[in-house]
């Protein structure tokens, strides 16, 4: 499959000069959550919502008090629109962030994690165990625990979600998508309890299950996180991430193979 039949065509762009809430304003109205950013008509890289969880929320700042380009992200990778699914994966590992998509210099679009898992589920005929690409340790916070302490765990442990529990059962997810779409857009408290602003529909699957399965499940459901379980219980974590990687380590082993 190549690049133009899976990136995100007509790419949310904003200005690195505008502020964080004029960002937000413009992100809600398209519902897209990562737009690319730009001066004096140039790409200089994407604001995602790792930048403002960071950058605003755990910093205790306000939307209005930060522009764009003091808390983006100025790393991302270039594709062409007839690379394959293969080189975006590979194009993505190398810079560990989002890519643009370009032809004779104009944007044509830009492809996530998100969008590399959907091709995959698409066209896979070869789904391996998703064990080995999975996180085993995951983290969690209490249903009551304050917005500000579960941004504050975020930050320190550098993962983009968090279970949320209550009475010892896990009951949702709290991811950077709700932090930025839920909370700060939704203008919330930091003091509020964690679970107000949780995912709580929570969409898991069996460990046991295949790379294939956990893509098609991530795509339909649009979700960039999965939790899985054994034995009735959440045991780990499988991310969009960790699918890229995966099919990045399975076309590189065959590049490998004699």
């Amino acid at each position: 499959m190549k690049v133009r039949e899976f990136m995100s065509s007509n790419p949310l762009v904003v200005g690195s000069n505008i502020t964080i809430a004029e960002a937000l304003d413009r992100m809600k109205e398209r519902d897209v959550w990562s737009p690319v950013v730009r001066e004096e008509g140039e790409i200089i890289g994407f604001l995602t919502e790792r930048d403002i969880l960071t950058g605003i929320i755990a910093a205790r700042l306000t939307p209005h008090q930060v522009k764009v380009e003091d808390v983006m992200s100025r790393r991302y990778g270039v594709l062409r629109p007839d690379e394959t699914l293969a080189d975006a994966a590979r194009a993505m590992m190398k810079v560990k962030a989002r890519l643009v998509v370009l032809e004779d210099g104009q944007l044509l679009g830009v492809v996530t994690a998100a969008d590399i898992v959907r091709a995959y589920a698409g066209t896979a005929t070869v789904s391996p165990p998703l064990r080995p690409y999975a996180t085993w340790e995951v983290l969690k916070v209490h249903y009551q625990a304050s917005v500000r302490e579960a941004v504050r765990i975020m930050k320190v442990e550098r993962v983009g979600s968090l279970l949320v529990e209550e009475e010892r059962k896990i009951k949702g997810i709290f991811t950077e998508r709700d932090a930025v779409k839920r909370f700060l857009v939704g203008g919330g408290d930091p003091c509020d309890p964690v679970g107000k602003y949780s995912t709580l529909d929570l969409i898991t699957l069996d460990a046991n299950a295949t790379l294939v399965e956990a893509a098609k499940l991530m795509a339909n459901a649009k979700i960039k996180r999965l939790p899985l379980t054994s034995e009735g219980e959440i045991k780990g974590i499988i991310t969009a991430r960790d699918v890229v990687e995966a099919i990045w380590r399975m076309t590189t082993e065959e590049e490998l193979a004699p």
